[in-house]
C-alpha cells in the first residue's frame, strides 16, 4: 500500500491472498471483505472483462457457497463464467471450473439434474483439454459417478 498505492493491481492480489487465508480459516465474512476489495481494484484498474476479475467473482462465489448463500454464489459464478467465455473461449479449462462451481451450488440445493448438467459440461471440456488422468478431470468424473449411485 505504501509503495504502490491503494489501487494498484498488486494490492488487489494481496487482498485476494488475505481473503483466501480467511476462507481457509472459516472466517467467511472477512474473506468476503478482502475478496470484494480485490474485486473493486481489479474492476477499476483492469476493466470488467479482465480474466482476473473473473477470478475474483469466482472467489466471492466460493465463499457464498460455503455460507450456503446459493443465490449469491450463483450470481458471482455466472459473472465469472461470462467473462471466461468471452475472454478465454468455451473450451478453456477455466470455463470448466466455473461449470463445476455452479454444479456444486445445485448439488447443495438438491437440484441434482442441474448439477449433473454442469458437471457433464465441465467433464467434456476437461477430458478434451486436460485428459482423463488430470486431477480436475478425475474429480469431475467422480462427482458424476456419485450422482449415479
Amino acid at each position: 500500500l505504501k509503495q504502490l498505492g491503494p489501487e494498484h493491481p498488486s494490492v488487489a492480489g494481496s487482498y485476494n491472498n488475505i481473503g483466501s487465508v480467511h476462507d481457509k480459516k472459516g472466517d467467511y465474512d472477512k474473506a468476503l471483505e478482502h475478496h470484494q476489495k480485490a474485486l473493486a481494484i481489479k474492476l477499476k484498474k483492469l476493466g470488467a472483462d479482465h480474466p482476473h476479475v473473473a477470478i475474483s467473482y469466482g472467489n466471492i462465489g466460493k465463499v457464498h457457497l460455503k455460507k450456503a448463500e446459493y443465490d449469491n454464489a450463483l450470481e458471482h459464478f455466472k459473472k465469472s463464467l461470462a467473462i471466461k467465455l468471452k475472454q478465454l473461449g468455451p473450451e478453456h479449462p477455466s470455463v470448466a471450473i466455473s461449470y463445476g462451481n455452479m454444479a456444486y451450488v445445485y448439488k447443495d440445493k438438491k437440484d441434482l439434474a442441474k448439477a449433473k448438467g454442469y458437471w457433464e459440461k465441465a467433464y467434456e471440456i476437461l477430458l478434451k483439454k486436460l485428459g482423463p488422468n488430470h486431477p480436475y478431470t478425475k474429480d469431475t468424473k467422480a462427482q458424476l459417478d456419485a450422482l449415479k449411485e
